[in-house]
């Protein structure tokens, strides 16, 4: 079994993408070694070859016959897909469709097809052209992940343009929203729980070669809900939304990093009582109070009101905590934090802040 991979992010390597398209293939992988079936990869990562756009020429059509007037890297990626038994297009939504280097990528493949008018039978759009040459065993897989809370609605023109190009429905898709926190390791809890289910996906695809309809609606469910996403989201650009004019040379990374911590907070565990939780980052001297009612949470900085829990702790320690690289009530034992005021807070911690 072959597989060529086309990462489309300009990010290339680091995109958040791939990783989903890398536990895909780790999938597909599994399944191929129960059935004693090899697999062969092959990776185009965009970002980093010489693909220019199309000119537009038609030279390929009336003079080449097949190729392209223009010398660069573009004849590699038309030889792994003839080559490949599945083709895998790997990017991140950028304007409700593909980034510009693999929309460059899909124009310049006027070569794989011939000149003469032809008809479509899948009600794909008005007229078509043959492929120069047999594509018809070919399988393709898009993966994606946008900045939203959620793909649904978002990849309409996407879907469209590989209608018309693959044929109608002829391809699968794992469209993932909130994107960005496969990068945040404080939250990987989460996400590998969703790449583990890509994973599912792959082995599913290379055995049954679709994907099912229960691993779909898996692959369908929302990482964080709507409002803790977006409040989170909305953190990490380290500005405040009235002053979003203004420019800044500096992000308060202890701030944006309480926000995004406060945005986990579930009203759902309310338990009657408000509580002021003051954060005392001791290595860099700033202090915060994140105000926790029924209504949700907020941040204040450079606080006056009394707190009812503070916790004094250098900010890396936290980060640590967070990620799961220091266990919290070890750290509380050996001293490399300490908590004040009423300390039933950290007992209820997991349910408040997920």
């Amino acid at each position: 079994m072959n597989i060529f991979l086309i990462n489309g992010s300009p990010k290339g390597k680091n995109s958040n993408s791939l990783k989903l398209a890398n536990s895909f293939i780790d999938g597909i992988k599994n399944a191929s070694e129960k059935s004693k079936q090899t697999v062969e990869l092959r990776e185009a990562t965009l970002n980093t070859m010489n693909i220019h756009s199309c000119l537009g020429c038609f030279s390929c059509w009336k003079n080449t016959l097949g190729k392209c007037c223009i010398n660069d890297d573009m004849s590699k990626i038309i030889e792994g897909q003839l080559w490949a038994d599945i083709i895998i297009f790997s990017f991140p939504l950028y304007f409700f469709n593909v980034p510009g280097i693999l929309k460059n990528v899909i124009d310049r493949q006027l070569p794989m097809s011939l000149p003469f008018m032809s008809e479509r039978t899948d009600g794909i759009g008005n007229g078509s052209h043959q492929l120069r040459y047999n594509m018809d065993n070919k399988k393709y897989v898009l993966i994606s992940t946008c900045g939203f809370y959620t793909a649904e609605k978002n990849y309409d023109s996407v879907v469209s343009m590989f209608n018309h190009i693959c044929g109608k429905n002829n391809f699968e898709t794992i469209f993932c929203g909130q994107g960005e926190l496969f990068s945040i390791k404080e939250l990987s809890e989460k996400t590998d729980s969703y790449l583990k289910n890509v994973k599912q996906a792959g082995i599913e695809f290379a055995s049954q070669n679709k994907i099912t309809e229960k691993t779909k609606d898996k692959l369908k469910t929302l990482l964080f809900e709507k409002e803790v996403f977006e409040k989170m989201a909305d953190a990490s650009w380290g500005i405040e939304q009235n002053n979003s004019s203004e420019s800044s040379t500096e992000k308060n990374e202890s701030l944006i990093f309480t926000k995004q911590m406060a945005a986990l907070y579930n009203t759902k565990n309310y338990d009657g009582k408000d509580r002021i939780l003051e954060m005392h980052y001791t290595d860099i001297n700033k202090t915060y109070q994140v105000i926790l009612t029924a209504e949700g949470s907020s941040v204040i900085e450079n606080p006056t009101t009394k707190y009812t829990t503070r916790i004094e702790t250098p900010f890396e320690v936290w980060v640590a905590i967070s990620r799961g690289e220091l266990n919290g009530m070890k750290a509380l034992i050996t001293g490399k934090y300490k908590v004040m005021g009423d300390v039933t807070l950290m007992m209820k911690w997991g349910k408040l802040f997920g």
